[in-house]
């Protein structure tokens, strides 16, 4: 602890060297938070939110580019995610400084941002704060389309081995057998009744990992040279980013608990808990990516699960724990998407209960409608973290970092400046062609 906080104060001593403005106030001073929660809890929280079905995504997107590139790109991509994240966090900390106020969600503090940054941005006030809102809704519709793809694959195989010979069923019909189940979940107003969710949610999830990686070390594996060096083709490389990015990054989650930290400051730096925990979680994805790899090959599909032996009992047992644990996570994935659907259009309703209910009913028929549409796991999750997560966690951390530090707070040489702006032009272009490649790819899986 001696050597975190040794390391923590002169990260702190940095932070405080780049702004001299309202240096007398300190926003984390001033949060009203009734519930903090504990270094270790937090920790918990985190590991808890990061690890899902991109995690299961993990050997698909290694073996689109083979063990090298596989291993060096999450890595890569893992401490790009996480700087990224880090100036977000502490152009909101700067901007609460210079507006004096203890908090300021991401839409607010975007639009706050933009206001006071480049003259040539302020008239964009507006539009960006409502990108923001958008893309983080779309984002957690898009979670939910996919766990409904990730529940129809896994039941589909179950079904597939107990069923009569001959005897099969669609992906896309048990999607629609899904849905009910799902919108009766959706209905849930109230966050303490989703708890019990969450709980048996989490035990079926360290079950099925635990099974999971047994069947990759089970047996001997020979590394093959020609794995080291496996890239596909060019086009492999964007849904790559994507399927990275998509596992690595839960905005809403991470700046949730920075808000709510007992001790804020613990989050940020070098060797904060943000930064240790996006380790572990790194050492996870490569360590399963790497192992399904090894194992399957080029064979890996867009959730490890559905490469288990379809004719053991154990590994049917692996993808039904996996299954329940995600499709209990959909009502909170679900209710993040309405309430930021309800905080806009509440006020025009004026909260009537019947437009609520409506409401949470096309929140809950949207992800359905696009699961349905294109049941593919791996293009999905690319299609996701190219345009969604590359816009709220890569490029808007990146301007926002801009305006904050507008005009003349860029450090010696504009270097902030320099940098912030090459976020933004490798953001574009992992977004467009992540975009293009899994749209493409999703194609051409629907006209098989």
């Amino acid at each position: 602890m001696f050597v975190y906080e040794y390391v923590q104060k002169g990260w702190d001593d940095v932070i405080t060297a780049l702004s001299d403005i309202e240096e007398d106030f300190d926003p984390h001073k001033y949060r009203k938070i009734p519930h903090p929660t504990t270094y270790a809890e937090t920790m918990i929280h985190m590991l808890k939110g990061c690890l899902g079905a991109g995690l299961l995504a993990m050997p698909n997107a290694v073996s689109r580019v083979g063990i090298v590139f596989g291993v060096l790109g999450i890595a890569g991509i893992g401490f790009f995610a996480t700087y990224c994240i880090q100036v977000l966090v502490l152009a909101q900390y700067q901007l609460c400084k210079k507006e004096r106020r203890g908090y300021m969600a991401y839409t607010k503090s975007m639009r706050f941002a933009v206001s006071k940054g480049p003259k040539i941005l302020r008239p964009t006030t507006t539009l960006f704060a409502s990108l923001v809102d958008f893309f983080i809704f779309f984002w957690q519709i898009g979670i939910c389309a996919i766990y409904f793809v990730f529940f129809a694959e896994n039941i589909k195989q179950v079904y597939d081995f107990y069923s009569a010979p001959g005897v099969t069923i669609s992906v896309r019909l048990l999607i629609c057998y899904g849905y009910p189940v799902a919108l009766a979940m959706s209905m849930i107003k109230n966050l303490k009744l989703l708890t019990p969710f969450s709980s048996i949610s989490n035990m079926f999830l360290a079950v099925g990992l635990l099974l999971t990686f047994f069947y990759l070390i089970e047996e001997d594996v020979e590394i093959d040279e020609s794995k080291m060096l496996a890239v596909n083709t060019i086009a492999d490389i964007p849904v790559f980013i994507g399927i990275t990015l998509f596992a690595l990054e839960a905005v809403g989650v991470i700046l949730a608990l920075e808000y709510n930290m007992e001790r804020p400051k613990e989050f940020t730096g070098w060797c904060g808990l943000f930064s240790i925990g996006m380790v572990i979680i790194l050492g996870l994805y490569i360590s399963l990516g790497v192992s399904g790899f090894l194992k399957y090959g080029k064979e890996c599909k867009g959730s490890i699960t559905l490469n288990l032996p379809q004719h053991e009992k154990k590994a049917q047992a692996v993808k039904i724990a996996f299954t329940v644990a995600l499709f209990l996570s959909y009502p909170l994935q679900n209710f993040v998407a309405w309430q930021i659907a309800w905080r806009v259009l509440g006020k025009k309703f004026n909260k009537h209960p019947v437009a609520d209910y409506v409401l949470r009913v096309i929140i809950a028929t949207i992800p359905f409608g696009m699961a349905v549409a294109a049941p593919n796991l791996g293009a999905f999750m690319g299609l996701l973290g190219a345009l969604c997560l590359t816009m709220v966690a890569v490029l808007f951390p990146a301007v926002m970092d801009i305006c904050v530090y507008y005009p003349d707070g860029y450090g010696p040489f504009n270097y902030k400046l320099i940098v912030d702006i090459f976020i933004i032009i490798f953001g574009f272009f992992c977004c467009g062609s992540g975009v293009y490649t899994s749209l493409l790819e999703m194609y051409e899986t629907s006209h098989d």
